[in-house]
């Protein structure tokens, strides 16, 4: 991913190298995992500490993404989970036609290259797990569907913890963090306004309990420090 230092990346591969060792105690492999995800958190702050004082500051930009079937619509809402935990804001649809979903963000280049790779493997990881959970089933497509949605809530929770986490550590290390930050996201939503000043709230039902609990316990249990090249399950476009 070119947005990102090599030497960041390479700590980032140490990490998950170590937490997916079958010698590493599930513990010790869950920090690993929590301190990789911190790293691209940290890089996230000081590339914009370091935009912020040059004389052209970055600006946020508009991303488009086609999220692929199957279970298109909670594929996009564990995506929509990713980029709220990243400064990043989502529109989901409209519907792209033969299962598919288009999505919108609206966030700076690095976040959203971050979201990117984030939901990419955790996209990855859900969907093993949501196999495995229903392979004995005769009808499982609500089970996945409920999976998929359980697993995105507390995948966002948990990273939203590292998030608050981080940017707390940078405030207290580098004073002037939180309102460069705060001024970010502030951009953010000025043009996400101004591109959807009319939209509604989605709301997502399940009738799959048991879906449901199997995949936040996936979600507890998913590893946060992988790292890809490219979204998983769609296509990108950035609008100019």
């Amino acid at each position: 991913m070119s947005e990102l230092d090599q030497r960041v990346l390479d700590r980032v591969r140490k990490l998950l190298a170590k937490a997916e060792h079958p010698g590493t105690p599930a513990e010790e492999a869950q920090a690993f995992s929590a301190k990789a995800s911190a790293l691209m958190a940290a890089y996230a702050i000081d590339q914009a500490l370091v935009e912020a004082s040059q004389p052209s500051a970055a600006t946020p930009i508009v991303r488009e993404i086609e999220v692929d079937a199957p279970y298109a619509m909670p594929r996009a809402v564990l995506l929509d989970r990713v980029a709220r935990a990243h400064r990043v804001r989502t529109v989901i649809g409209p519907d792209a036609g033969s299962g598919r979903w288009r999505c919108t963000h609206v966030g700076f280049p690095v976040d959203l290259d971050i979201v990117e790779v984030l939901f990419t493997s955790l996209l990855l990881q859900a969907s093993t797990a949501m196999l495995h959970a229903s392979s004995d089933l005769d009808r499982p497509k609500a089970f996945r569907r409920a999976f998929l949605l359980g697993y995105a809530d507390v995948i966002g929770a948990r990273l939203a913890t590292v998030r608050e986490q981080t940017d707390a550590d940078a405030d207290r290390g580098r004073p002037g963090a939180a309102l460069v930050l705060a001024d970010r996201s502030d951009k953010v939503d000025a043009l996400f306004a101004r591109e959807f000043p009319h939209l509604r709230r989605l709301r997502m039902t399940t009738t799959s309990g048991g879906g449901l609990s199997a995949g936040r316990a996936a979600g507890a249990r998913a590893d946060l420090s992988a790292m890809g090249a490219r979204v998983g399950g769609g296509r990108r476009r950035e609008i100019g």
